[in-house]
């Protein structure tokens, strides 16, 4: 959708985005950025800006309302702005940076392309003062403009797993500096030792949209101290008072996990939240909590516990071979441990992530508005990382409902002389999440197309509806790396970094498609393909290494409608919970 000086286009079927053909100053984008999210607009969920472009995040998918949606912002985003566009007044910067060496493994490498020796490269990169379009793709991670000319950079065919936090690097015409560890394209020229993100303090991130920023050379890199580096303050291990489970076993990777951050893409920091949300959601509701309440996320291997007091306990999403004390005990019900009991996981029998929900939902603090952790940035789910042997996990006060469900189970079990015991009745899986039951190693995801879908071959099209891409090992919540027929553009120029949503599929320039998880950055500049559709992502989050995915494309009607599907579901599901222990409450009902 075409209008005079930018362009609306679908990003997936929950967002759309902004572009502007020609150049526009980063305040004046920020400001138009700025008067849509004052609109306090029914649908809005957030805003991100980035190199001439707005991205635009909404509640709800619908084709209809994103039309609606793209006309309602279209006169904001034509307006021109003036005034504030931060809290905080525009600075100049100065980073001390180690260019070259282990810290700067590119420099040569980019020195060469622009015809120049490294020491050159190096000091017209540093010679003059950039200013912060943009932040995004991880928390604190600026895009800075005034990059010389003869330096641009194409980005690496294929992202590295880690780069180092403090990292510069040069992709296009834009200089950014990496602020947490993290997988990523760009040419890496130097690294900085000051620390961009700090989650616990009073100013969260060092740069800000307009502050400039000036590189100063020096010849060695200081590390710095570990409590002025990003991670969380409150990685203690001191004991909650309200312990619910001890770990014994933490798995291959275990995590704290909500529904994720809202409000902070713009600064870089990803969502996150579960990967598969309709599993912790009917985990939540089995256990008579809020719906999107904090919960256990177990990967692959889910670890052994032990019970530091009753607890009552629902697990959905993967099958990972749960027992009690030895017992196999049941999925997708509520379940009571007695204190002492030992809850623990085995091999895997389907898909690749289960959720523990604990009646009253796991207490840690809130960190950016949600209790997720991001083991990336260091910071959420109390510690910041994923769960470590000894670690203490405490429960919130029991909602009427959880009681009631626990001394029903309680009672029963009592009356068995068992340690744990459930309910006669289970709740089917949602349909998408259903799809790799049965030992099945390959599903199908749907697709909308993506803003580049026309810019790949023929060719490449048709090879990713009509083959399949294998799950490598080397993926995680960030992103699922997928191996299989390479997909080529006609196209060969860098493309401006921009919003992005999980399930986007971006392609680097060595054919290879990336699936982007729940973890994702909140901008990206490799291009995309297609989007996988939200009513899927459950399914894309139990996707394990060695599976195989084939793709199908739909249109944004059948995105709305299997969306609309599974959250009838889920209502229905919730009517039924919840007269099942309005019953229990009256004292009626049986187990």
């Amino acid at each position: 959708m075409s209008m005079i000086g930018f362009y609306a286009s679908p990003l997936g079927d929950r967002a759309f985005l902004l572009r502007w053909h020609g150049e526009i100053e980063a305040g004046e984008l920020a400001a138009k950025a700025i008067a849509i999210e004052n609109r306090s607009l029914p649908w809005l969920l957030e805003t991100v800006t980035a190199s001439r472009s707005i991205a635009i995040y909404m509640k709800a998918t619908s084709p209809m309302a994103m039309s609606d949606a793209i006309r309602e912002v279209i006169p904001m985003a034509g307006r021109q702005f003036v005034g504030e566009v931060s809290d905080l007044p525009p600075r100049e910067v100065e980073l001390p940076v180690v260019y070259g060496g282990e810290h700067g493994p590119d420099l040569a490498d980019c020195a060469i392309r622009s015809e120049m020796t490294a020491e050159q490269f190096a000091a017209k990169h540093s010679e003059v003062v950039y200013t912060v379009d943009a932040m995004g793709f991880a928390p604190g991670f600026p895009y800075l403009s005034g990059l010389p000319d003869g330096l641009t950079q194409p980005r690496h065919a294929s992202p590295r797993l880690k780069v180092p936090a403090g990292s510069v690097g040069i992709a296009g015409d834009r200089t950014g500096i990496y602020p947490t560890d993290s997988p990523g394209g760009w040419q890496i020229i130097g690294r900085t030792a000051v620390p961009l993100f700090r989650p616990n303090h009073e100013r969260p991130f060092l740069l800000s949209q307009g502050d400039r920023v000036k590189f100063v050379p020096v010849a060695e890199y200081s590390s710095i101290p570990a409590e002025a580096a990003a991670g969380d303050a409150s990685r203690d291990r001191e004991r909650p008072a309200n312990a619910a489970l001890t770990v014994l076993k933490p798995g291959l990777h275990t995590t704290i996990q909500d529904s994720g951050r809202i409000g902070w893409r713009s600064s870089g920091v990803s969502p996150g939240g579960a990967m598969d949300g309709a599993a912790m959601r009917m985990a939540n509701l089995l256990v008579g909590n809020d719906e999107y309440a904090a919960v256990l996320e177990l990967t692959l291997i889910g670890g052994h516990y032990i019970c530091d007091n009753d607890v009552l306990i629902a697990i959905c999403g993967a099958d990972l071979s749960p027992c009690a004390g030895g017992d196999p005990i049941p999925m997708n019900r509520p379940v009571y441990l007695a204190r002492g009991a030992e809850l623990s996981f085995g091999a895997v029998r389907s898909g690749c992530r289960a959720y523990v929900a604990v009646a009253g939902g796991i207490d840690v603090p809130d960190t950016l508005g949600s209790k997720s952790t991001d083991t990336r940035a260091g910071f959420g789910g109390r510690f910041g990382r994923a769960l470590a042997e000894g670690d203490a996990i405490g429960s919130r006060p029991f909602s009427p409902q959880s009681s009631a469900l626990l001394e029903r189970i309680r009672t029963s079990a009592i009356k068995h002389k068992a340690t744990w015991g459930t309910v006669k009745w289970s709740a089917a899986p949602p349909v998408a999440s259903g799809l790799w039951q049965h030992g099945s190693r390959s599903g199908t995801l749907r697709l909308v197309p993506g803003a580049e879908w026309d810019d790949f071959t023929p060719e490449s099209r048709k090879a990713l509806l009509k083959s399949s891409y294998r799950v490598e090992a080397s993926s995680d919540r960030m992103g699922l790396r997928l191996s299989g027929e390479a997909l080529s553009r006609n196209a060969s120029e860098e493309l401006s970094s921009h919003g992005v949503v999980p399930g986007t599929i971006q392609v680097p320039a060595g054919g290879q498609p990336i699936i982007l998880g729940a973890g994702c950055q909140p901008t990206g500049g490799y291009p995309k393909i297609a989007h996988v559709i939200t009513a899927d992502w459950p399914m894309l989050a139990q996707a394990a290494p060695g599976d195989r995915l084939y793709f199908e494309m739909v249109d944004l009607e059948t995105a709305e409608r299997e969306l609309a599907n599974r959250e009838k579901e889920f209502a229905r599901l919730k009517a039924g919970i919840f007269a099942y222990t309005r019953a229990l409450m009256n004292g009626e009902g049986e187990s």
